[in-house]
Order: C-alpha cells, then structure tokens, then sequence
C-alpha cells in the first residue's frame, strides 16, 4: 500500500481520536458543571437576593462610589444600608409578634372562658367539651406538636442564614460589580450590542419585579388598615404596616395578621365582624395579589397580563420563594432568544438572497 493511500486512512484514524478528545471533553465538562450546580443548589436563594438587590439598588452603589475612595469603603456602605432596610422591618414585625403572643397568653384563661361560654350555648358541641380535659390532654397535644414546633422555631435561624449569606455575597457584587459584569460579557456567545440589550432586559425585569412585589404590599397593607379601622379593631395603622411588610413575604402574606384576627373575633362572639374581616381578606385582598401584580409588572415589561401572571406563579411554584424574581426573568430570557433567533435567521435569510 503506497503513503498516497495511507493517508486518508491516517487522517480519518487522527479525526477519529480528535472527536474522542472533545466528547470526552464534553462529557467532563458536563459532569463537571452537574456537581457545581449540587454545590451551588443551596446558595440559590441568597446568591438570587443579592443579585437582585445589587440591580434594584444600582444607582445608589454608583453614587456612592462616586464620593467614596476605595471599593471595599463603597461596598460597605451599600450592604450596611441594605441590611438597615430589611432588618429593621424584620424587627418590627418580631417585636409586634411577640407582644401579641404575650398578650393572648395573658388573656388565655378569658379567651377560653369565652369558648366554654359559648359551647354550652350549642348543645352537640357542649357533649364533646365535657368529654375534654385539656390538663390531660396537654402533655399529648405537647408531643404531637413538638416535629412543628422545632420547624417553627429553626425557621428564624434559617432565615438567618440565609440573611447573612445573602448580604456577604451582596457585598462582593458591590465591591467587584465591574469585574463580574466584564466575566459574564466574556463567556456569553453574544456581540457586544446584543449583551447590552440581554443586560438590560433582566434590568428591566428585575426592577419591574421589585416594584410589582413593593407596591401591591403597599396596596394590602392600606386595605388591610382600612378594615381593621373601620372594624374598630385597636392599632389598626400598625397593623396595616406590619401586613404590608407580610405581603412581601411569599407564603405569609396579610393572612398571617388578619386570619388570626377573624379568629379572636369569632372566639369573643363578634361573628359578624369575623365573617366580614375574612371575606374581605380572602376576597379583595387576595384578588389585589393574583390581579394587580401581574398586570403591573406586564405594563413595565411591555408583556401582557396572562404572560405575566403565568410567569410569576409558575416561578413561585417551580423554585420558591425566587420565584418572584426567577419567574419573570426566565420569561424574559426566553423572550430574548427567540428574538435573538429571529434576527439572525432573518440576517442569514437576507445575506442568502443578496
């Protein structure tokens, strides 16, 4: 066999290991990739907050900068701002909570004077409270509400955590937010222009997201003090502020403060007020969260109501408490890409026909 023919057999022989190389390559790379993700699947949710607090909060760190020498001085000052405007309505609400629980435990022996008082009045339900001995029944009940107990009370450490880590990465997005934004341009297959408007749709995601989540709670809270105002219920604008603050919060929301409420009302016989304090939470509160945000944040993204309404929801459902933010903001990416594959099918279509 001459070296004429020897040598497409040695050039497919060296393609072949060649294509061995890069799947092996691939392979690694993915394997790679998958066990950073389990590594990184924990910090989600502070690495999510803190990214989104550094966009919401953009301008303020570069006026900030602007007057401040050194980086690490900038970033201090961001983050200690931050952490004063989340925790101190985080301490407010724990403050107001606490004082509400030692008030009912000081008017226990009312409140269940009061239930005994009106079973007797239900004969059925009065055969059943004879048959309850709660001093008994204590030591019980104690047992079987220890797992739910020990979760309600790892939730604020968790919480915690979760703070700190979110304003320790917060931190170096503040202090290194030039050399990050230049890491993601390199690696992004994108031109410089399309990078642009990539960075700026997720901008416009993120603060419409903020502003959606902000003014609805802002919106319940008011709605919530109003109903308590005109129920005669005391410390109504407190609670209208500590309801706004709920709102924000996924899962919690103004339930928390009114739900309670509907149901002392109903333990002290106000039944009317109860029923009308429960309609209006579940009701019009309620369809404020599912209506109003959607369509605020569908009017600054320029995406329409049921897009949006979508979006959040899913994202709740799908990662959490992120949600909030990721749901928006995967839409958003989606958006951008099949526009992205739009504009280049048609340039390639053009270049074709010239």
């Amino acid at each position: 066999m001459t070296a004429r023919e020897l040598e497409p057999t040695t050039k497919r022989g060296v393609a072949t290991r060649s294509r061995g190389k890069l799947l092996a390559l691939a392979a690694a790379t993915v394997v790679v990739l998958y066990l950073c993700y389990l590594m990184v699947t924990p910090f989600i949710p502070p690495i999510v907050w803190a990214v989104t607090a550094a966009v919401v909060t953009h301008r303020f760190s570069r006026w900030v900068g602007s007057r401040v020498k050194t980086p690490d001085r900038k970033a201090s000052i961001c983050v200690g701002v931050v952490a004063v405007v989340v925790l101190l309505p985080a301490v407010l609400v724990i403050v107001v909570g606490a004082q509400q629980v030692a008030i009912a435990v000081q008017e226990w022996d009312s409140i269940t004077a009061t239930v005994a008082e009106w079973v007797k009045n239900h004969p059925r339900l009065n055969e059943v409270w004879k048959d309850v001995d709660l001093a008994a029944e204590a030591p019980g009940l104690v047992e079987r509400l220890r797992p739910g107990a020990v979760a309600i009370a790892s939730t604020p450490l968790y919480l915690l955590m979760q703070t700190l880590l979110t304003l320790f990465v917060l931190y170096f997005l503040y202090r290194d937010e030039d050399q990050a934004i230049e890491s993601i341009r390199s690696v992004l297959p994108l031109s410089e222009r399309e990078t642009d408007r990539l960075f700026q749709r997720v901008d416009d995601t993120i603060n419409a997201t903020i502003f959606g989540t902000v003014t609805v709670a802002m919106v319940q809270g008011i709605m919530g003090g109003i109903m308590f105002g005109f129920l005669g219920i005391q410390g109504a604008t407190l609670w209208a502020l500590i309801m706004g603050l709920l709102a924000i919060i996924p899962y919690l929301g103004t339930f928390v403060v009114w739900g309670p409420t509907a149901a002392i009302l109903a333990l002290q016989g106000e039944w009317g007020k109860a029923a009308i304090l429960v309609a209006w939470g579940a009701i019009a509160i309620g369809l404020i969260d599912n209506l109003l945000y959607p369509y605020l944040v569908g009017q600054r993204l320029r995406q329409h109501t049921v897009v949006s309404f979508v979006a959040i929801l899913g994202g709740v459902a799908t990662f959490g408490a992120t949600g909030i933010v990721l749901g928006p903001v995967v839409v958003t990416l989606m958006f951008f890409l099949l526009d992205l594959w739009r504009r280049r099918t048609e340039h390639g279509a053009s270049a074709e026909r010239a």
